[in-house]
């Protein structure tokens, strides 16, 4: 990996050249799976899911998909977040300490296109490590020459979740996680769909952060929704120069429920599936709206 830099109050955080270590055996025998067998893995998993009641507030937090994401850089330690404005003095020396720290070990930028930005969802996700692996750099800012798309499958949550696109000319908006390995290992297993990678592309962070050409990221195993062959973004991220059809998560939710339930159906009749039957619905998902996989060379999948 290339060696991409940012510098904020005097200190650079690194990224390695290496492929980071990955030492857990589930994790690493999923990664090894070919696309097509990752359905039959996942299955066992999805039908231990017991059912649950389909509430307003269950199709609000759908609908709301990618969530909060803080605009500008921040640090987020033990679930709360220290804001670093770069014009503001005082800010900058609030978390100088913590990120003085963070050289140790070296961090590693991922890119974080959906709930991984946001502050909530990445606080649960590495709530089971150690105090120091719960302290990230998170750097907001625009991922050049790629748009934000929604991937061909169903989170358990109820909202169709983000994937990367080819988009030449586009800027879109994203965020740069700067991860220790432990903080990487756990995120993979938590992105049970997603294929883990590096990926060669330009991201400018907000402010006075030096830009990124390399990063890790995760992608779609399942590859993006395009219904009758038409390319479709999210629209709760905003991108310059867009080029892809921009769709809020209700449109989306309602051209996959008429595909798998039928016509008339919406994101309230998808979500009441989903929380009758998951891993049923799961299936008729996959089936019905088959994703068009990422073809880009700018993307090295982790040789796991």
């Amino acid at each position: 990996m290339s060696q991409g830099i940012a510098a904020h109050a005097g200190y650079e955080i690194g990224a390695v050249q290496d492929w980071p270590p990955l030492c857990d055996p589930e994790l690493l025998a999923r990664l090894r799976l070919p696309d097509q067998q990752l359905h039959a893995h996942l299955a066992p998993r999805l039908a231990r899911l017991a059912p649950r009641a389909c509430s307003p507030a269950l199709l609000e937090r759908a609908l709301s998909y990618p969530w909060d994401r803080p605009t500008g850089a921040f640090l987020l330690r033990n679930g709360r977040v220290h804001a670093l404005d770069a014009d503001a003095q005082a800010t900058r020396r609030a978390p100088r300490d913590e990120l003085a720290r963070l050289r140790r070990p070296p961090r590693l930028p991922l890119l974080a296109i959906g709930s991984n930005a946001a502050p909530s969802v990445l606080a649960a996700k590495l709530a089971p490590l150690g105090d120091e692996d719960r302290v990230v750099l998170v750097l907001s800012g625009r991922l050049r020459d790629f748009d934000i798309a929604p991937s061909a499958h169903l989170a358990v949550y109820g909202a169709m979740p983000a994937t990367i696109c080819p988009s030449p000319g586009t800027a879109v908006a994203a965020a740069i996680l700067w991860v220790s390995p432990r903080q990487l290992q756990r995120l993979a297993q938590t992105e049970r769909s997603y294929a883990l990678g590096r990926l060669r592309a330009r991201f400018v962070p907000d402010g006075v952060f030096g830009a990124v050409d390399a990063m890790l990221a995760f992608v779609s195993r399942f590859g993006r929704f395009c219904p009758d062959g038409e390319d479709l973004a999210l629209a709760a991220v905003p991108a310059r120069g867009r080029r892809a059809r921009a769709c809020t998560q209700a449109e989306l939710l309602e051209m996959l429920a008429q595909r798998v339930i039928g016509p008339g159906a919406g994101a309230p009749e998808l979500l009441r599936e989903a929380c009758r039957d998951f891993a049923s619905l799961w299936t008729r998902v996959l089936t019905c709206a088959p994703g068009e996989p990422l073809h880009c060379a700018d993307f090295e999948r982790y040789p796991a």
